[in-house]
């Protein structure tokens, strides 16, 4: 059975899972880089990275898998319970773990899991100094955070690289703190792009076969030019140990989430005001497509970021020029976006390609003032006597919803129910009833919808009678 190990930074050995973030070189590299020449370059910018969390011991944390080859104690039955006034401190766990300087003034780049819950947090440069870093902020969803020293005097950095130009078989160099033993250095290549292990809601981690292993967490990966293309995070490991598949977050992800940290003290994600979903063969065969990379528009929420730019049935195939293929491709490429700044989306209408820019807005749920939920609309039917439903416009935009069945009616028969959301008419999304009723008048015989439900969208064919229409 395949088994990821998280990278948590625990005492000893005790890391079973590490989440590693890197970005990519910004060229191929045909033959091995000077390791030894990038490795002395960067090391004076990695530390290593020590938390303490006092409020548990290595017995208190129920659910973590217990270290490679190491079972969990049995309460012993021969020892009976101590049962004087003696109050024990609490445990205090030990968090070891890798982090990078991204600026003279003492910035550090490390992984969320790294200081979670820590009280407090020791630095180890590499000339042996020890700080007391601070934690400016985290951001659990990217496995991101940034801690600060004040050393007094500028301190070497680490330039970002462009992970987006990496290609499989780029050369990298992974720096980390494996079990605790110090300051390590080990070479391999790019195995894989755009891993999803399912670790968390935006992975797009970098594959690679360098050595990397529990205490690593943090640390970066190096292109050939000693440039920062990742951050060291996890491994797939049967043992424990590194089997040669480590993965890294990419720089595209880490570089905007470090300077809004830094800026605002946390990541502030938004929204686009899109309903989008995966273009389906029938799509690409109706709509003459090419292939079924992109993401379909389904809705565009009225007064929304993206209202008046872009509409139902446009397909948008790249964000800021990174190309997407897939729905979860198109959530990464907004969450390398934080609240305030652009989004430029390529799309393709009616066959032509174009390009709209959108600024990215908080959500609606961060915009209430009264923190109340707001009151759901009474939703009026409009009739639509073809297929036997009424129907009303969907309040976000995402299409319009079945409010009534006609009993023995055409929808009934093909088994349309009602609350279903019907999204399109063949290849035309719809957010009106009347746009709906359009739809049903333009087919002959049969009316196909484009449905959603919990498992995802689907179409039913709904037969009309003699005269419909």
């Amino acid at each position: 059975m395949m088994r990821f190990a998280i990278l948590v930074p625990t005492a000893g050995a005790a890391l079973a899972l590490g989440l590693l973030l890197s970005s990519s070189p910004a060229h191929a590299v045909p033959a091995p880089p000077a390791v030894a020449q990038v490795a002395r370059a960067a090391l004076p910018a990695v530390v290593d990275i020590e938390s303490i969390d006092p409020s548990k011991g290595k017995g208190d944390k129920s659910g973590e898998m217990p270290p490679p080859d190491q079972g969990a104690a049995a309460p012993s039955k021969s020892e009976p319970a101590d049962t004087s006034t003696l109050i024990v401190p609490p445990k205090a766990e030990q968090a070891l773990g890798t982090g990078f300087f991204i600026s003279p003034t003492g910035y550090i780049v490390t992984n969320h899991h790294v200081i979670a819950g820590a009280s407090e947090i020791k630095v180890t440069m590499h000339d042996g100094s020890i700080f007391t870093a601070k934690l400016v902020g985290s951001d659990k969803k990217a496995d991101l955070a940034v801690l600060k020293i004040d050393a007094h005097h500028p301190v070497p950095f680490l330039h970002f690289g462009d992970s987006s130009q990496l290609v499989l078989g780029d050369w990298v160099v992974a720096i980390g703190n494996p079990f605790g033993l110090g300051f390590s250095v080990s070479a391999g290549v790019v195995s894989a792009l755009h891993r999803d292990i399912g670790s968390g809601p935006y992975d797009d981690f970098i594959q690679t076969d360098a050595a990397i292993n529990r205490g690593n967490s943090g640390g970066p990966l190096l292109d050939a030019k000693g440039e920062v293309i990742g951050v060291d995070s996890a491994i797939y490991s049967p043992s424990g140990g590194s089997v040669g598949i480590g993965f890294a977050i990419p720089s595209s992800m880490v570089r905007p989430v470090a300077a809004a940290i830094i800026a605002d003290g946390a990541m502030k994600r938004g929204w686009a005001g899109l309903r989008i979903e995966h273009v389906s063969e029938d799509m690409k065969a109706a709509w003459h497509l090419a292939s079924t990379d992109g993401v379909v528009v389904g809705g565009v929420v009225a007064d929304g970021p993206s209202a008046g730019k872009l509409g139902p049935g446009d397909v948008v195939t790249a964000v800021n020029g990174r190309k997407v293929a897939t729905v979860h491709d198109f959530k990464v490429a907004l969450a390398e976006i934080p609240v305030g700044h652009e989004a430029r989306m390529t799309y393709e209408r009616g066959g032509r390609t174009e390009e709209a820019a959108i600024t990215i807005e908080p959500a609606p749920a961060a915009k209430g003032k009264t923190g109340k939920p707001a009151a759901k609309p009474a939703l009026v039917p409009t009739e639509i006597p073809a297929l036997g439903i009424g129907v009303a416009a969907h309040p976000g935009g995402a299409g319009v919803i079945v409010i009534t069945v006609a009993k023995d009616g055409p929808a009934a028969r093909a088994g349309l129910l009602p609350d279903t959301l019907i999204e399109a008419v063949g290849p035309h999304f719809v957010t009106t009833a009347a746009a709906l009723q359009d739809g049903v008048k333009a087919s002959r015989n049969v009316v196909p919808l484009l449905v959603g439900g919990p498992a995802g969208t689907s179409w039913i064919v709904v037969p009309l009678g003699d005269g419909a229409g």
